[in-house]
């Protein structure tokens, strides 16, 4: 707006930023847009510094990826803020909160793909493939869910936080669901025509009959994976196709071990997943925190602070309880 005008330029002349400012015609309240480049550091300092100066925190604002910036000024301010800054390349505040709120998608697109997923999984476990199984993570909207929560914890955004427990939630049951009237058909309809030692024989099952203290690290390996693609702003693909390996496979074993009735395997799986869930979430929360993200305002930093102390306590203490099964689901004496 032109009353803020000066304000916002005479803090880019003392950044000595590089900028255009082009003059708006319609008859909207902003009167004007300024557009300029800036190293991926100082995204957040200059945005907090325009905000000091006045510009409204809605103001109309979008940060897009330069391929390339060709200008001495924007090298030494690139230079400047290396010096100044030891964050490495995180990308800012606002862009974390996007970035996580883009991943998890709308409720139909979601209950597709894990629909979609979960089948495809199932079918790979009876089918004992271990190449079908990595399609359905490649599959598995997965991802989105689990930095939503993370993200809305630290940034103490509620509606975030709540929409990606809601997704994990939903996909969970969902997975579950599917996988086990999927399964339930497959044998009613006498296509997969196993019984019980010989579906316990299938290699993809019998790896999450028993889970173990690996399949801990697999998942907070894959929770801090997560967490560090969507602050450096990388492409988080193939980090949710790891998420993936830790979900999809053992929720498709759950379901096999509710159509064929196995007790043992049903056990075996859903802890594996409840520690992967858990697991997943602690990490990329705790990551998060770890390098600094925090709410815009000062004065909501407490209660970040609080929320996400009691939900990593939460978290681990769950996951010591669950943890205590690893390794200890009875043995089902197939050889």
């Amino acid at each position: 707006p032109t009353g803020k005008r000066d304000a916002v330029l005479g803090v880019l002349d003392e950044e000595e930023i590089d900028y255009v400012l082009t003059e708006e015609t319609s008859d909207r309240e902003f009167t004007a847009v300024v557009t300029f480049p800036l190293p991926r550091r100082a995204v957040e300092p200059v945005l907090d510094r325009l905000r000091e100066a006045g510009l409204p925190p809605d103001a109309f604002t979008v940060v897009l990826e330069a391929e390339t910036v060709i200008s001495a000024r924007f090298e030494e301010l690139s230079e400047r803020y290396e010096r100044e800054d030891d964050s490495g390349d995180l990308i800012a505040r606002e862009e974390l909160r996007a970035r996580a709120a883009n991943l998890a998608p709308n409720i139909r697109t979601f209950t597709a793909m894990s629909i979609v997923s979960v089948v495809v999984a199932t079918a790979g476990v009876l089918l004992d493939s271990a190449a079908v199984v990595v399609g359905s993570m490649v599959i598995a909207p997965l991802i989105g869910p689990a930095m939503a929560t993370s993200t809305g914890t630290v940034l103490q955004e509620q509606d975030l936080f709540r929409r990606g427990v809601k997704f994990q939630v939903l996909g969970f049951v969902l997975a579950i669901l599917t996988a086990g009237v999927f399964a339930w058909l497959l044998k009613t309809a006498n296509l997969i025509p196993l019984t019980d030692p010989e579906v316990l024989a299938i290699g993809q099952v019998r790896e999450r009959l028993a889970p173990d203290v690996l399949s801990l690290i697999v998942a907070l390996g894959a929770g801090v994976a997560g967490a560090y693609s969507l602050s450096s702003g990388i492409s988080t693909s193939l980090v949710g196709v790891a998420i993936a390996v830790a979900l999809v496979p053992p929720t498709a074993v759950i379901g096999i071990g509710l159509a064929w009735g196995l007790p043992a395997v049903v056990a075996g799986a859903t802890i594996l997943v409840l520690v992967n869930f858990l697991s997943i979430n602690l990490a990329a929360l705790a990551i998060l925190w770890y390098q600094g993200y925090r709410p815009e305002h000062w004065f909501r930093e407490d209660e970040a602070r609080s929320a996400t102390i009691k939900r990593i306590a939460a978290l681990g203490v769950a996951i010591l309880l669950l943890s205590t099964f690893l390794g200890a689901v009875p043995s089902t004496g197939v050889q």
